[in-house]
């Protein structure tokens, strides 16, 4: 249907409904029969897959995240388009126990305020190795257990290590082979006496 106004087509009212169905029903599924997706990302398909899928879940989904942002409750309320007395926004709220740590780690001055990230969840859960699985502390370079880079800046670290002592073996390399020219010149002199009481 266009919209005579300004050209532009209006989208139908199941347009969403169907949008959602092809990806539950076409798109996920030939996911999971692609060889080439690795296994924990199908279990995620799948338990993706399990859960109710409808625009409207993504409006519950879309208005808790929102949420969070948005501690006024007026302007939340506004956001929404519930009236200033509806009570529908504590259906949308959902507070988690982590909230009251991140409001204090963030008064006590330990992580920033408004920062993006969920408040404490970084500093307070541990940072798990990829490679043995066992958790660390939040800042946290390397693991614990096996030595595994868990950073970016830890990796560079490690590669500006790893340069460091190549060029520190390359010096002695070069120090060892400049004394074993000098001990053989010192052998050759050792053995023609004449030479050394001529120089």
């Amino acid at each position: 249907m266009n919209n005579h106004s300004n050209d532009r087509k209006k989208l139908a009212t199941n347009s969403l409904f169907l949008i959602y169905a092809y990806y539950k029903k076409v798109f996920f599924p030939k996911l999971l029969q692609d060889p080439s997706i690795l296994n924990q990302d199908k279990d995620k398909i799948k338990a993706l897959l399990a859960k109710p899928w409808n625009p409207y879940v993504r409006r519950r989904t879309g208005l808790t995240e929102k949420s969070k942002i948005l501690k006024d409750s007026t302007l939340f309320k506004q956001n929404a388009g519930w009236s200033p007395n509806s009570n529908m926004a504590q259906k949308y709220v959902h507070y988690f126990d982590n909230e009251s740590s991140g409001s204090l780690l963030e008064t006590y001055g330990s992580i920033p305020k408004n920062s993006d990230s969920s408040p404490g969840v970084d500093l307070l859960s541990p940072k798990l190795c990829p490679n043995c699985n066992e958790g660390n502390t939040a800042d946290a370079k390397f693991c614990a257990r096996c030595r595994m880079v868990l950073t970016y800046d830890a990796y560079n670290e490690t590669v500006e290590e790893k340069t460091e002592k190549d060029k520190e073996v390359q010096v002695l390399k070069e120090q060892v082979s400049s004394m074993q020219s000098a001990q053989k010149e010192i052998l050759e002199l050792l053995k023609d006496p004449d030479k050394l009481l001529a120089g």
